[in-house]
């Protein structure tokens, strides 16, 4: 109770700070999408990992279409450009929506997206979309590689992938480090029409959500039907609140059909 209770009290204290002055960075932490991997990926690969949402001709993909166009609307009303996606609890989808709804918002030819995994204890995105990367952003977060040897493009055009990378046992102490917060204001500043998407872990297993949370414009909650008590919401509700909690989106859901459920 006392790690967690420490956690929210330095997500808001970060939100406060990242939303004021913010200090210049240097050259070395800019991300320069010139230097963007890509890498195209065969139809059946995404259709096989359940990337769908780039298809015209499956009906699926409607429900992102939509779900992108709710999204939108309340993040240029707000002047919002960074989205946490999360969710009570693991297993329930959360970064198979990340995936998709990225991929979604690339079509919109308004704006680049750049999605990153930031599940340091079990990142899919990049498995998801089919990828090798050959750095992740735990390598950035070791000092190990800058923001721009992360970046891959998967053959989509406006859209861009920082994979994830599995942490040795401290993710959310690197979560929280002055690196992550710097990516984070990076990539927030440096392009106005670029919409940031960051796939987080659930928030109820462990502070690691929490570490980041309060450096996010929104989140959305995604909550997969049959799996999450209501309880488990409430209280996945409750943490978010560090943040703007856009709204639910329910997943798994008996009529086949992901909603998203306005705040």
């Amino acid at each position: 109770m006392f790690r967690l209770q420490k956690a929210l009290e330095k997500a808001k204290e970060k939100r406060a700070e990242i939303r004021g002055n913010t200090p210049h960075m240097s050259p070395l932490e800019m991300i320069s999408y010139s230097q963007t991997r890509v890498v195209e990926l065969p139809r059946e690969t995404l259709e096989k990992n359940r990337i769908i949402a780039g298809f015209h001709n499956d009906p699926r993909a409607q429900v992102f279409r939509t779900l992108r166009t709710k999204i939108i609307q309340k993040m240029r009303s707000n002047n919002w450009n960074t989205l946490a996606i999360t969710s009570p609890s693991e297993e329930g989808g959360k970064s198979l929506i990340a995936c998709n709804l990225a991929v979604a918002l690339a079509m919109e030819v308004n704006q680049t997206v750049l999605l990153v995994d930031l599940n340091l204890r079990n990142p899919t995105v990049a498995s998801n979309f089919g990828l090798q990367p050959e750095n992740n952003i735990y390598d950035y977060l070791k000092g190990r590689a800058q923001p721009a040897d992360l970046m891959v493009n998967p053959g989509i055009e406006r859209l861009v992938v920082v994979p994830g990378g599995i942490a040795e046992g401290n993710s959310s102490e690197l979560l929280s480090s002055p690196r992550m917060k710097a990516f984070i204001r990076e990539t927030k500043k440096r392009y106005k029409s670029r919409i940031v998407i960051y796939d987080l872990p659930a928030v109820l297993p462990t502070d690691d959500a929490l570490s980041v949370l309060g450096d996010m414009d929104a989140a959305l909650l995604v909550v997969s039907e049959g799996q999450n008590t209501r309880d488990e919401i409430e209280r996945a509700r409750d943490l978010i609140s560090i943040t703007n909690l856009m709204g639910c989106v329910l997943n798994k859901s008996s009529e086949k059909v992901a909603s998203l459920a306005q705040e």
